[in-house]
Formats: C-alpha cells, structure tokens, sequence
C-alpha cells in the first residue's frame, strides 16, 4: 500500500474527482464542485496505490482573510482505509491551520462518521442550519 497526499492544481483534481465518482455525481452537486474548484485557494488530493481516496479544498472569503471554507470529497476508499484517513487528515489540518487560523464548514445532519470525525480534528458545531450543521475549526 502506497499512501500519498499531494498538492495539486484545479485540472488534476477535477478529473480525479469525476473519473473517482464515474456519472455518480448528480447536476446539482456537479455544479456545487466545479464551484469549489474554482474558488479554492489550495487543493489537495489523498491517494492510496494511485487510486482517489479524497480531495479537499480551502476557499478563503478574501486573500487576507484569517479563515478559510472547508470542502471534503471522499471516496469508498476512505471506508477501506480509516486510519491512514484520520491519521493524514489530522496532519493536514494541522497545515492548514498554519495558513488559515480558522476553517470554517457545514456538516450534513445525520452523517455521523463526518461528524465524528470533525469532532475528532477539534470542530465545534453550531446551531444546526436547515440540513446542516456549521462547524468551525481553531488553531490552537
């Protein structure tokens, strides 16, 4: 098994991402990623044997911003491989930090492992939002 997580440009993870979900993806949520890629000020992709496992994004509201919005594309593979995931996503998130004290988000409400895992990265949630839970992570 041969774990990588690299940075990589808008190109590489858009067609990592849709060869990964193969159709799966409906309109809306297509639309919702392209967003994200195009707004994202860092992208990163997590791979395991060169397959997708995840891609995750930041989007800052402006370049001077302290905070930065969190997105996660995951694939089966994160299932396969939980630790490595939780283990690397708290490496990165540590980075991350580093640049944006504070990453901000919205978990789906009723998506537990997501949640567990946030928790995990130190997320504190909010009120819930219609479906979602806000969630906000610090630089400690």
């Amino acid at each position: 098994m041969n774990p990588l997580i690299e940075i990589v440009d808008k190109a590489k993870t858009r067609q990592l991402i849709f060869e990964a979900k193969g159709g799966i993806l409906t309109e809306e949520e297509s639309k919702v990623l392209e967003q994200y890629l195009t707004f994202s000020a860092k992208l990163c992709i997590g791979s395991v044997d060169g397959k997708l496992c995840c891609a995750w994004g930041l989007i800052p509201p402006s370049m001077l911003s302290e905070r930065a919005y969190l997105w996660l594309f995951s694939t089966e593979l994160v299932g396969e491989h939980k630790f490595m995931f939780v283990r690397n996503s708290q490496i990165a998130v540590k980075e991350m930090l580093e640049e944006w004290p504070i990453i901000t988000g919205f978990c789906e409400i009723g998506n537990d492992r997501s949640i567990r895992w946030l928790r995990w990265l130190g997320a504190v949630f909010s009120e819930q939002h219609e479906k979602f839970l806000p969630f906000e992570i610090r630089k400690k």
